[in-house]
């Protein structure tokens, strides 16, 4: 009907046979883009359902919990990339329910055996170089982690999307069979956390993230973090990347790799503790 409205406004039959189709053709085209663009906004309704808002809390406890379990241990690569270096890592991760975890350095030699632990609230590092350990305090949680474009918050994993934020869902759209969601999370009244806002796009079904945009107090876009390259690990779907990149570092990111995931792994009482730092 588009189409036929458009052609009988032209007036095909004075114009010569080839000017006559790429008009036909250009207006085709014309009508196709419109058709395209209306069926995209159509499929974005931007309004959650009840049900909706309703399950937020578990997609958003999904999301916090979809590569590590109540004990759980992984292997990654850590790829850091800035204006004056570019070094890797290779690290082994450790994680008892929300408020134990460890990260250790296997790779370089240079920094082997450097351990990051959290314990509750608190946090630590372990230099083996010197063999000192040091609290990290709290106005160093956003601090870069051993140089990279992730925080020592980030790392040891302290702070929580269902636990420590308030979600809003923004936008919904459908991709395929998958719902996608815009979630907007603020920190919940009296939750100390790093970031004034976090906006993410994340798929419901899976409670698999797809982007988080990071702002400061000042509402000030801080980083991206993107993931990608779905696998099976651990026997669960997850993006085995994430990449974050500073807003104001342009060219510059630092990506992590899962390489393995083990579920239901069993830790000793002292595991999680300061003395055990120098053995891990």
């Amino acid at each position: 009907m588009l189409l036929s409205n458009l052609l009988s406004r032209f007036r095909l039959g004075s114009m010569t046979g080839l000017l006559r189709r790429y008009v036909t053709t250009l207006i085709a085209v014309i009508c196709g883009a419109v058709l395209i663009a209306a069926s995209e906004i159509a499929l974005a309704d931007g309004k959650p359902t009840k049900a909706d808002i309703a399950e937020l809390g578990k997609v958003l406890d999904g999301v916090d919990n979809l590569w590590f379990s109540a004990k759980s241990s992984a292997d990654m690569t850590m790829s850091v990339k800035t204006s004056h270096y570019d070094r890797t890592l290779k690290l082994t991760y450790w994680t008892s329910g929300a408020d134990k975890a460890v990260v250790k350095i296997n790779y370089p030699p240079s920094e082997k055996g450097t351990v990051t632990l959290r314990l509750g609230s608190d946090m630590y590092n372990y230099l083996p170089n010197v063999d000192k350990t040091v609290k990290v305090s709290a106005a160093l949680r956003s601090a870069s982690w051993m140089g990279s474009h992730f925080s020592n918050e980030d790392l040891v994993h302290s702070a929580y999307l269902a636990r420590d934020y308030d979600g809003t869902i923004v936008e919904t759209k459908k991709k395929g069979s998958a719902n996608i969601w815009t979630v907007d999370l603020v920190p919940k009244k009296g939750t100390a956390v790093v970031w004034s806002k976090i906006r993410m796009i994340v798929e419901k079904e899976r409670r698999i993230p797809q982007s988080q945009i990071f702002y400061d107090e000042r509402g000030t876009k801080v980083r991206t973090l993107s993931f990608s390259d779905l696998k099976k690990i651990g026997g669960k779907m997850v993006p085995s990347k994430i990449l974050v990149t500073p807003a104001d570092l342009p060219g510059e990111h630092t990506e992590m790799v899962y390489e393995a995931i083990r579920h239901g792994v069993k830790f000793d009482s002292g595991f999680f503790s300061l003395e055990r730092l120098k053995s891990l």
